[in-house]
């Protein structure tokens, strides 16, 4: 058998959940993926050894992204299908996140390792990300329907916590499937906790006082204009109306989760502003000035 992985939260908020019961360590044995679990002394989080995966392959650069998605479908299917067994779809997963009552971390695939999660991808001046990432599948049938679990919630914090520490990953390279799969994708979908996880220190989001300001200032709604936002922040866009409104849409999803409807309005704007004066300000400035 393999030995157990452990890991360990340095976050508060984590931390508390894990101990006030909403996430446990489980003990128990899965027939379908064996692990070999141990309770670690300080700290809620385990990740179990689970099946290996056919759909992986060696990696060839370093991890600098941080991609997570949901798997619409079953624990069971989800782990006959991620094993990559299928030769017109060898996919794979670093890591699987259970919708149990108390949900677990399965490793499948080990991060020496590029898994095959991204598929066709693109984001900045990446593209194919199966090499420059970490992959993760959380069980939901819709994460753009069903929301996530508290527990499921916490232990994927503190599981992304461990990865974008190790890898040191900025917070704007946490990302959706649906970001680097723009109008392919809608994984992890509009119910995922984004904001929530932000306030752990986990990936990007915009400071309400500057969305405000923005909001106060009424940003420019050109096509063009917000195209190159949309592009200096990262996402890869198809040409022409289309392409945009696809581009718009999956921004949405990810930041502005009460509007998915690809239409550029005031607030949408103002969020990208805001993320870009955050996180990205010379790309910020050269696409505010820009004629």
């Amino acid at each position: 058998m393999n030995a157990p992985i452990r890991s360990y939260c340095r976050f508060g908020l984590a931390w508390a959940l894990i101990s006030a019961g909403f996430v446990g360590c489980s003990t128990t044995t899965n027939p379908e993926t064996k692990p070999a679990v141990v309770e670690p002394k300080f700290t809620g989080l385990v990740i179990e050894q689970g099946p290996g995966s056919l759909g992986a392959e060696p990696r060839k650069v370093p991890v600098t992204c941080l991609i997570l998605h949901h798997t619409a479908g079953s624990l069971p299917s989800s782990l006959d299908i991620l094993q990559g067994k299928d030769p017109k779809h060898k996919v794979g997963v670093h890591y699987l996140v259970t919708d149990e009552p108390k949900p677990r971390v399965i490793r499948m695939v080990p991060e020496n390792l590029a898994a095959y999660h991204a598929g066709k991808s693109g984001w900045g001046k990446l593209t194919n990300l199966n090499q420059n990432s970490i992959g993760i599948e959380i069980i939901n049938y819709d994460g753009n329907v069903y929301p996530y679990s508290e527990a499921q919630a916490a232990i994927l914090f503190a599981l992304c916590d461990e990865i974008i520490r190790r890898h040191d990953i900025k917070p704007w390279n946490v990302l959706a499937h649906s970001d680097i799969a723009v109008g392919r994708k809608v994984d992890p979908g509009s119910k995922f906790p984004w904001a929530k996880l932000a306030t752990l220190g986990i990936g990007a989001w915009p400071l309400p006082n500057e969305v405000t300001d923005n909001l106060s200032k009424k940003s420019k709604l050109a096509p063009n204009y917000v195209r190159g936002l949309l592009t200096a922040y990262g996402y890869v866009l198809e040409p022409g109306d289309a392409g945009l409104k696809l581009g718009v849409e999956a921004f949405q999803r990810h930041f502005h989760p009460t509007k998915v409807d690809g239409l550029v309005d005031n607030e949408t704007v103002a969020i990208l502003e805001a993320l870009l004066r955050r996180y990205q300000p010379k790309s910020y400035r050269e696409a505010k000035f820009k004629p």
